[in-house]
């Protein structure tokens, strides 16, 4: 399979750089797949489509701020990206993270960590794209890593992160020491890591609104947001609850491979990433309870389905997994075990995410919505609206 099907060209315009004031305001393409049918309704009309004993499964991990701010003793500024966290924090603390510098960073090296200096921009903010007054618009937040102490080094006090090993291509294994230091870096010195294509600094705000209103630091930690569920109020999921709706909790911890395009010609080619994900067992015993009494199971984001498939058997039986691996890599040709309904963005072209999706209904579909879309003006990516996609063969 050629990567340049997966292909597809829009304006720059439709992507999304900031989220709606109320998040169940966005648009949904709501499409029966077997009948075809198409119909342009608004997130919180997701209700309309969930029967009483349907389940709803949510990403609940929790985005972690994963940008930390730093430099080095002779002055020159770093950044650190983390790139995966494990489910249980112990110390001292080693994490894998891409570096970038200047200058090239030693093994052992010390960095020291540095608040962010928030100062607020009351130039008017021209880089939001979108004319939809209910989007939200604010004001920047500069992302300063230096903390303004010329003298740094000389601080006893100063926290410092230890640049460990370089596996080569920017990738690192850094250690933090304690607890304390561990709380001070992800409380003042690291910023929400919203996706290269929203184009932006990171807003305050974004801490809000790039996160699941149901997000739980026990859950896990992800490096970006399980972005369908972004739409869900705590109005909507009640409502949804009053007429019988379940949801239950999933939990896949998305890493930075989520916005990795595919590079290979040849799809199949393509390695995918590692995430960690895990169901308990009263999930598992929800989601096959559902089953057999004949309702649907709705997965919420990709995440989600990359989750549920890769823990439930050929049979259709979901198990428990706690602390698992998954790197399932979905394309057309995958026999899908149990996602049959799905809540999804839109995604980019040349994605895993959009040959995931196109795997599910078939790429002329997937081709078709997108340029119904398109042409309805609706916002893409993270940020952006919403497709339901249910009844799939």
């Amino acid at each position: 399979m050629d990567l340049e099907d997966f292909n597809y060209f829009f304006d720059e315009k439709l992507v999304a750089k900031y989220p709606l004031k109320n998040r169940d305001e966005s648009k949904l393409l709501a499409v029966d797949i077997k009948k075809f049918k198409i119909e342009h309704r608004k997130f919180y009309d997701i209700i309309d489509y969930i029967n009483p004993g349907d389940v709803i499964a949510v990403n609940s991990s929790y985005v972690k701020k994963a940008r930390i701010f730093g430099k080095r003793k002779t002055g020159g500024k770093v950044e650190i990206f983390v790139l995966d966290f494990p489910n249980k924090i112990t110390f001292p603390l080693k994490l894998k993270c891409l570096i970038k510098t200047h200058k090239k960073i030693k093994e052992n090296e010390l960095i020291i960590i540095s608040p962010i200096n928030n100062k607020i921009n009351n130039k008017k903010n021209t880089a939001n794209s979108s004319n939809n007054p209910n989007t939200l618009k604010y004001t920047g937040l500069e992302e300063n890593s230096n903390n303004n102490n010329d003298n740094a080094d000389n601080n006893d006090n100063e926290i410092f992160i230890t640049a460990l090993n370089c596996f080569g291509k920017g990738e690192w294994e850094i250690i933090i020491q304690n607890e304390n230091d561990y709380n001070f870096i992800f409380d003042n010195c690291s910023a929400v890591p919203l996706p290269p294509y929203i184009k932006r600094q990171t807003d305050k705000n974004d801490e809000v609104y790039y996160q699941t209103i149901y997000a739980n630091k026990d859950s896990g930690f992800s490096v970006a947001a399980p972005t369908a569920g972004l739409h869900f109020t705590e109005k909507l999921i009640n409502k949804i609850k009053d007429k019988g709706g379940i949801f239950t909790d999933i939990s896949l911890n998305i890493g930075l491979g989520t916005f990795e395009p595919v590079r290979e010609r040849n799809i199949t080619n393509h390695n995918m990433h590692e995430e960690r994900y895990k169901i308990s067992k009263e999930t598992a015993n929800t989601i096959n309870n559902a089953i057999k009494n004949g309702n649907k199971i709705i997965a919420t984001g990709t995440s989600s389905v990359r989750c549920l498939e890769s823990s439930t058997d050929i049979d259709g039986t979901v198990h428990s997994e706690n602390d698992a691996i998954t790197s399932l890599y979905i394309y057309p040709g995958y026999k899908f075990r149990i996602t049959k309904n799905l809540i999804t963005n839109f995604h980019q072209p040349k994605s895993s995410l959009f040959i995931m999706i196109s795997a599910l209904i078939g790429l002329d579909k997937m081709k078709i919505l997108y340029e119904e879309a398109i042409n309805n003006d609706y916002k893409f990516f993270s940020y952006g609206d919403a497709m339901f996609l249910y009844n799939i063969d």
